[in-house]
């Protein structure tokens, strides 16, 4: 027991001042009787001869154990459980890939839910549990105690295997913020111990339970498959390994919109990779490459890609005097340009990005926008007039934007005086005059070029048309990679119209995403092929599929690594006979008073 403050028990004084009022106080039993004359003969003992014994009685027992719980309850009594410790269990689960490898009649990661599932029914009805995802980056799935025993399990049965690496010092990390109190601390990880378990923590402050799953079995596996452009062909490149003690013929066959382009056969060393490479016609869309491995882990297999990650490009061009721009334009890839006269210019537009020359509507249109020597007195931007920027003064290029672009020598003409609206920054200055301005301005990404390229020598530079290309990819949405990594996050920045980003996933699951000016995909954990879909209000922007594939040098090694030497606990943090305390003192101050209540009826009887 331990007690919060004992100074209460200075209340304990009070039990010799019960015993001394109870000696001071002797009752003696009344008798009636019809005469006193019997006593008037009798020897009166002195009253300094009177015995001052103490009289035991009920009532003195009540009132000193009335004042002995009293005295308890204000020291603020705390008991530990009469039947052990409460816990707190953090349970780690490896959800890579490899854990999805095949053992007996089931997986790696089926066992590890069996054990978890065994962990979580051993909890007591005031343990707590906190369950891990240990992928790419570590993730919370679920917390509650043993009450939340029906919740904690149907999370567990949704979990997945499905990516690269394990994080497990993020696991850590975690678990430890999720303890709390002095109630014993365990963390079990379940895991079948990939290489990625290097450069972990050597303590993790609490009873370390690190179980390895799995047993040693060959595999091989598709690491790398990628492609790059070559004039009018493609040139595809693949690496096979074999993670076996033992040499390994393999085929290979390759597909290209799902038809067979033919197979090769592919030896591999044992323990070692090998490399192969294919010329292509540059009119597929999609290739994939399936392996002849044969092994517990068919993820690692098959790889895709994804050769047609284009995004069209609507570009309205809203000059007066367009032909420059508008061949720059032109020549940036997948550009459609449609040119519009300032005068029939009309908002609403449904273009990925505008361009205004010499000219600004009354609002601004719902996507990006590029705009080039704003006019004096608009009521978006305030603009006034300028100098012409001195020849000799440097200038500063202040962004990515312009890095290694040469404008050695170039005339920009009169300049634009802009107070640049909160939050951009200035890509290119003369000192301290601005000649690109970029920002975001409410869901509008934006450029601002205070000049007019055609009234100096500008659009007679190569640096003209890099820079328009350069700050046309800049303010649009990129396309999506050839192909991603199983979990890995991928950062998308969607169409700035869009409303919702729906993702259809290979076995047919969907989710709905509210667009932000940029968004991270974090589910992307299975192999195959996921359908991305920018919508506006329902209506379809823009549709592409992205491969994800699962084959790594990472995950493809099967056979167990060593457990990495953690310290269990720390004394300071997880002492063994740390206990959950409770507050006891109120059940001191019922006793107190139901005593005090039986005081009164005996008083009273």
């Amino acid at each position: 027991m331990t007690l919060l403050w004992p100074i209460g028990l200075l209340a304990l004084l009070a039990l010799p001042l019960i015993i001394v009022l109870h000696l001071l106080r002797e009752r003696r039993r009344r008798v009636v009787v019809p005469s006193l004359l019997h006593w008037q003969n009798l020897p009166q003992r002195q009253t300094a001869q009177r015995s001052r014994r103490l009289p035991l009685t009920l009532l003195l027992l009540i009132q000193l154990l009335a004042a002995a719980l009293i005295a308890l309850a204000l020291a603020r009594p705390q008991l530990g459980n009469f039947f052990g410790s409460t816990r707190q269990l953090a349970i780690v689960l490896d959800t890579s890939t490899s854990m999805a490898a095949r053992e007996g009649s089931g997986t790696r990661f089926a066992q590890a839910q069996s054990r978890a599932r065994a962990a979580l029914n051993s909890l007591g009805s005031g343990d707590r549990a906190i369950l891990v995802a240990a992928g790419t980056t570590a993730r919370v799935l679920a917390t509650g105690t043993g009450a939340d025993l029906p919740a904690l399990l149907a999370t567990l049965d949704t979990v997945q295997p499905g990516s690269t690496g394990t994080d497990f010092t993020g696991a850590f990390t975690l678990a430890q913020a999720a303890f709390a109190g002095q109630a014993r601390r365990e963390i079990l990880v379940l895991t079948d111990n990939g290489p990625s378990t290097t450069g972990l923590p050597a303590s993790v402050g609490a009873a370390l339970s690190w179980q390895q799953l799995g047993t040693a079995q060959p595999n091989r596996a598709i690491v790398v498959l990628a492609a790059r452009a070559w004039g009018a062909q493609v040139q595809v490149y693949a690496r096979l390994a074999n993670y076996a003690p033992t040499p390994f013929s393999a085929r290979i066959a390759l597909y290209a919109d799902e038809r067979t382009l033919g197979e090769r056969t592919a030896n591999i060393a044992a323990n070692g990779e090998t490399e192969l490479t294919w010329t292509l016609p540059a009119s597929y869309a999609t290739l994939r490459a399936v392996l002849d491995g044969g092994d517990s882990l068919p993820q690692d297999d098959e790889a895709r890609l994804s050769l047609a990650q284009t995004r069209p490009l609507a570009i309205e061009l809203v000059s007066a005097a367009p032909a420059a721009l508008r061949r720059a334009l032109a020549a940036v890839p997948s550009a459609q340009v449609t040119v519009t006269a300032p005068a029939a210019y009309q908002p609403g537009s449904q273009a990925a990005l505008t361009v205004f020359d010499n000219f600004l509507p009354a609002a601004w249109p719902a996507g990006p926008v590029l705009v080039i020597n704003p006019p004096i007195g608009s009521t978006l931007l305030s603009v006034r007039a300028g100098t012409t920027p001195a020849k000799a003064s440097p200038l500063d290029t202040r962004g990515a934007l312009l890095a290694g672009l040469s404008l050695a020598g170039v005339d920009f003409g009169p300049l634009r005086s802009i107070d640049a609206p909160a939050g951009f920054t200035a890509q290119l200055a003369n000192g301290e005059t601005p000649l690109i301005l970029r920002g975001r301005s409410d869901t509008h990404d934006m450029a601002i070029w205070a000049f007019d390229p055609s009234a100096g020598n500008f659009t007679t530079r190569l640096a003209f048309p890099l820079l328009i290309a350069r700050t046309v990819r800049d303010l649009t949405p990129a396309p999506l990679p050839q192909s991603v990594l199983a979990g890995t996050p991928l950062v998308l920045r969607p169409d700035a119209r869009a409303t919702a980003l729906r993702i259809a996933g290979p076995a047919g699951e969907t989710s709905t995403l509210p667009a932000t000016p940029l968004l991270t995909l974090d589910q992307l954990t299975q192999p195959g092929i996921y359908a991305i879909e920018e919508q506006a209000n329902g209506a379809t922007l823009f549709r592409s599929q992205l491969p994800v594939n699962a084959g790594t040098a990472l995950e493809a090694n099967l056979y167990p690594q060593p457990a990495p030497p953690i310290a269990e606990a720390s004394p300071s943090s997880n002492a063994p006979a740390a206990q959950q305390l409770h507050d006891t003192w109120h059940w001191f101050a019922l006793g107190a008073l139901a005593l005090l209540l039986l005081e009164w009826g005996y008083i009273h009887r």
